[in-house]
């Protein structure tokens, strides 16, 4: 297993990098933390020469930016994460098409103590900067803009009037025992979509705060997965957060006197799921496109998935039912499902068991004509956990009769994605998985429908793979997965690229549709 632990490392490796490429999605106007069109939105990134005397991992740092739109007077404040891509930059950071003035830039620690920041014009600070704040940015193309800035290490004995900043605006400070000191939450972002719980998911969180005088300020924070630090401000005594996302909305309010340091929140919302109509696959070879399958589903007056026909193309490309599934119920949990051919014959019957506690699978049994598939499914919880979610891995070991091998399947499973995988045959065909996901909603989680992959406990959609394989290998396996989103975080489109494993040439595509009712 020496080659699965290097394979590992290469792959945390290669998420450290990609993590560098998080967009930052910015609401325009306070008052309405919707998303604005996207079709408006630009984007740009901030990057610095160099961090002063600086040798300390990045982890934790953030990037306090304040922009100001051409002729509103509205100053507009965005937390972004700080990375290292060949030079010091920020996350991607989305703003409305138009022109700007950064006019504050503070680089912080996790425990909201001020490291770098940007001199203002006209400070004592500023002539020690090639380009003291305030910058104009106009954000008009589509590519991303780089904006190069300089920071100045911030001392302990530094004071914010000296960089153009007001007082306070370094947040808190070491030797300063009689100044008040900003507080830090951890927010948790969680949205029920249906009757499944999105617990590991990025979200923009809008936080406004009063002071004594009732002048409100606010800033948006770019959260990841799980439960995040911010700092509520020592100044103010009210503060409003609020999370806008997939068409919920969820908000609370913190009173001053009621912070409690160091505790989670939860925020998110409910809405209800979207049923998938239909799924179209086309096979693109050489630019042309071919229908392959088209899948129609059906359901129950209560919601539930009441049967799938899969309908298909003959070489004459006349079009026939490939497979009917209708699905029976038990506990409102699919128990059986009858698979009928095109000529309404029963092809297959599949039973499920279910854990008594648990909406969890515990055996597939499949009979077809004298066959009889019969998979074991076990489950092991792991130490971490994203999210309130307890990470977890199902072992499945697979019977498929007299004759026939034994197969087994292994995946671990976080946050609603699959982190790896192993699927071996026994003296056969071994093949093991590192896989990333994106943070929207996979469609088909909200089927229910049991498979021996176990794809409904899949609540994201798989954006990249990383595959081994041992005694055996596919002739073409896919290697991009590019996806279109609707505003409510669910796929449109999704074009999958496969090439020849051995050549590694392009070879085809599978482009597939999604409509829902």
């Amino acid at each position: 297993m020496k080659s699965y632990t290097i394979f590992s490392i290469i792959f945390f490796i290669c998420l450290t990098l990609m993590s560098c490429k998080k967009t930052v999605i910015i609401s325009h106007d306070p008052a309405s933390p919707a998303p604005t069109d996207p079709a408006n939105q630009r984007s740009f990134t901030i990057a610095f020469e160099s961090l002063p005397d600086y040798h300390n991992t990045l982890e934790g740092l953030t990037v306090a930016i304040t922009v100001e739109p051409s002729g509103s007077g509205k100053a507009i404040h965005i937390s972004a994460n700080l990375a290292y891509d060949q030079q010091y930059r920020t996350s991607a950071i989305n703003l409305p098409k138009g022109t700007y003035r950064i006019k504050g830039l503070i680089i912080k620690n996790q425990q909201g103590y001020t490291l770098f920041a940007t001199p203002v014009a006209g400070s004592a600070k500023a002539n020690l900067v090639n380009k003291p704040l305030s910058v104009n940015m106009v954000l008009d193309q589509n590519a991303e803009q780089l904006m190069l800035l300089q920071v100045l290490a911030v001392n302990a004995t530094d004071i914010p009037q000296s960089f153009g900043y007001s007082e306070g605006s370094f947040g808190n400070r070491t030797g300063d025992p009689d100044s008040e000191m900003d507080r830090q939450i951890l927010v948790r972002p969680i949205i029920r979509v249906g009757h499944i719980i999105y617990d590991s998911i990025p979200a923009q969180l809008i936080v406004k705060s009063w002071n004594a005088k009732n002048e409100m300020t606010y800033n948006i924070h770019f959260l990841k997965g799980g439960a995040q630090g911010i700092y509520l401000s020592a100044k103010a005594i009210k503060h409003q957060l609020s999370i806008s996302k997939w068409g919920s909305y969820d908000e609370f309010t913190l009173n001053k006197e009621d912070i409690q340091e160091g505790s989670v929140y939860d925020i998110g919302g409910d809405v209800e799921a979207k049923k998938l109509k239909s799924v179209l696959e086309y096979k693109i070879v050489n630019g042309i496109s071919t229908p392959i399958t088209k899948t129609d589903y059906e359901y129950h007056s209560n919601g539930l998935a009441k049967q799938k026909q899969v309908w298909g193309k003959r070489s004459d490309f006349s079009t026939h039912l490939v497979q009917k599934d209708i699905y029976e119920y038990i506990n409102n949990k699919i128990g059986i499902i009858k698979s009928y051919d095109e000529n309404n014959v029963l092809i297959k019957t599949t039973t499920v068991q279910y854990q008594n506690t648990a909406n969890k699978i515990s055996s597939i049994e499949e009979k077809t004509g004298n066959q009889t598939i019969h998979t074991e499914v076990t489950y092991t919880p792991l130490e971490t956990r994203s999210g309130i979610t307890q990470d977890y891995r199902i072992d499945a070991a697979t019977n498929n009769g007299p004759g026939f091998p034994m197969t087994y399947l292994s995946k671990t499973m976080r946050g609603g994605s699959v982190l790896t995988d192993v699927i071996a045959t026994e003296n056969g065909p071994h093949a093991e998985g590192l896989y990333e996901y994106d943070f929207c909603v996979n469609p088909y989680a909200h089927l229910g429908i049991p498979d021996r992959q176990f794809l409904l406990y899949e609540k994201h959609n798989l954006k990249f793979q990383w595959k081994t394989w041992i005694r055996g290998y596919p002739e073409n396996e896919p290697y991009t997965f590019n996806y279109t989103y609707d505003g409510d975080g669910y796929p449109k489109d999704l074009l999958n690229q496969y090439r020849n494993f051995q050549t590694k040439k392009d070879t085809y595509a599978i482009r597939t549709m999604y409509v829902y009712y």
